[in-house]
């Protein structure tokens, strides 16, 4: 498994910085700029490296606790465990950075587990405040402060699968953390010299009912009289450097997994949002990227609609010049248009459009389709304006006008009545004013007008009719019957 962060482990008698594959040693005395600057350098040549820092101090520089609650505290209270904490350690509430975790309650024999009960770890805000602000001026983000011995104890984990009360030990030189688990939760951690009479004690008050035993990074003959005092032991193949790597490579892979993490209350950041200042600037500039867009399509479309009313206005004005050639272009020219379209409908404020004028050529079209066929028609003058007919014309007959009359009243025509007058003895002069209707409306009244004009006939009357409507039924004609004999002219 390759490490891919940094990590500063606290030693005995010196410092170890890894960061990815490289490692470098530093004498226990040096200070945090020391630290600080071999930390940069050792990122400068590294690769691919996790950008969070972890700090793991030594068992000398933390305390252990194991609380029995009373009733009264709030396991979820932090405030209240760190005021009881306080009363078990030997430094005060306000320079102490502490976390817990929660022990079995019910599923063991042993009687100090009955009950509510958590284990907790703390270090003196003072000893690791200075390394952390020097690191994080250096925009070395500090992500993680766990103690090494905890860091080892998760690799233990990933490794092996802890029943019940079990015991590890992690040796280094002649010292060893003593650690009593129950059910992979710490309930107790004692540090202290490899001697006959520490292990005894470690027996007997922390491992009665001990199943295992584990060991890590020992010699020979620490094994020998482990196994002498304790009794049957496992021994890791591995030392307790690798251990510690491998958890720190499981804290950046699985924070969650790891019970302890001193990076809080006031060994916190001073800015909450640093271990995600990566993702918010990729946020922050997510959202710049889209306000740019948002503001260039804003620019784009108004480009867009300014163009499009540009050719409008052109396209009015070279409709204006062409429908009035002598007229300059006036500047306003949609107002213009507005005010004669009000002037033209009678009020300013009209709002009905302006009805397009009847076709002239669509009214000749329905004159000429009107006229009667079987008599002769000599038109003098044809004036037709908007749907407008004013026609004058010679027949031989009086009689013939009123037939006239009759095929433009059924060819679409509201007819007034004709007026006639006498020219010669052998021609009649009509006018008759007629409305174009644009609809055959009359021919729903055909069979009723051809029964008024049979009897007009019939009588030799002539048969006038009045001015038709579309929407009246009543009808007459001007009508007489076809006969061989001519009539005198009268004089």
């Amino acid at each position: 498994m390759s490490f891919r962060g940094s990590l500063i482990i606290e030693g005995e008698h010196e410092w170890r910085i890894h960061v990815a594959d490289d490692v470098r040693t530093l004498p226990r005395a040096s200070e945090p700029d020391v630290i600080v600057a071999t930390v940069k350098e050792l990122l400068a040549n590294s690769k691919g490296v996790h950008s969070g820092c972890i700090i793991a101090p030594a068992s000398t520089s933390c305390f252990f606790c194991y609380l029995s609650l009373p009733p009264e505290i709030d396991t979820r209270d932090r405030r209240s465990l760190i005021y009881e904490l306080e009363n078990h350690l030997p430094i005060d509430a306000e320079s102490m950075a502490a976390d817990f975790s929660m022990l079995p309650a019910a599923d063991h024999e042993d009687p100090r587990l009955h009950g509510r009960s958590v284990s907790a770890v703390a270090v003196e805000v003072d000893d690791w405040k200075p390394l952390a602000n020097k690191l994080e001026s250096a925009d070395i983000p500090v992500s993680h402060i766990i103690p090494s011995a905890i860091l080892a104890m998760a690799s233990v984990h990933e490794k092996h699968a802890f029943v019940g009360v079990s015991s590890l030990m992690l040796c280094h030189g002649d010292h060893a953390d003593l650690i009593t688990l129950a059910d992979d939760r710490i309930s107790s951690w004692k540090y202290g010299k490899i001697q006959a009479t520490s292990l005894e004690r470690h027996k007997s008050l922390d491992l009665p009912e001990s199943i295992q035993t584990l060991v890590v990074d020992c010699t020979e003959a620490q094994a020998s009289l482990i196994r002498d005092k304790i009794g049957p032991v496992q021994i890791a193949p591995d030392s307790f450097v690798t251990h510690c790597l491998e958890g720190a490579h499981t804290v950046l892979s699985k924070p969650a997994s790891i019970p302890f993490n001193l990076r809080r209350d006031d060994l916190a950041s001073e800015d909450p949002l640093r271990p995600i200042n990566r993702q918010l600037s990729w946020l922050a500039f997510a959202v710049a990227a889209c306000l740019l867009a948002m503001i260039f399509g804003s620019w784009w479309r108004t480009t867009r609609l300014e163009k499009r009313i540009s050719d409008n206005l052109r396209a009015q004005s070279a409709a204006f010049k062409q429908s009035f050639p002598d007229t300059r272009v006036p500047a306003s020219l949609l107002r213009r248009v507005r005010s004669e379209h009000s002037r033209i409908m009678g009020s300013r404020n009209a709002t009905q459009q302006i009805e397009a004028p009847n076709s002239a050529t669509a009214v000749m079209f329905g004159l000429l389709a009107s006229l009667p066929s079987d008599i002769r028609v000599r038109i003098s003058s044809i004036d037709i304006r908007n749907g407008d007919l004013d026609l004058t014309f010679q027949v031989q007959h009086f009689v013939e006008a009123g037939i006239v009359a009759e095929a433009l009243s059924q060819g679409g025509f509201d007819v007034s009545q004709p007026a006639t007058a006498q020219k010669d003895a052998k021609t009649f002069e009509s006018t008759i004013q007629a409305k174009w209707r644009q609809s055959l409306s009359a021919s729903t009244n055909q069979a009723s007008e051809g029964a008024a004009v049979s009897s007009a006939v019939q009588q030799n009357k002539p048969f006038i009719r009045k001015p038709n409507t579309p929407t009246s039924s009543n009808t007459s004609r001007i009508a007489r019957p076809r006969t061989e004999a001519r009539e005198v002219d009268a004089k």
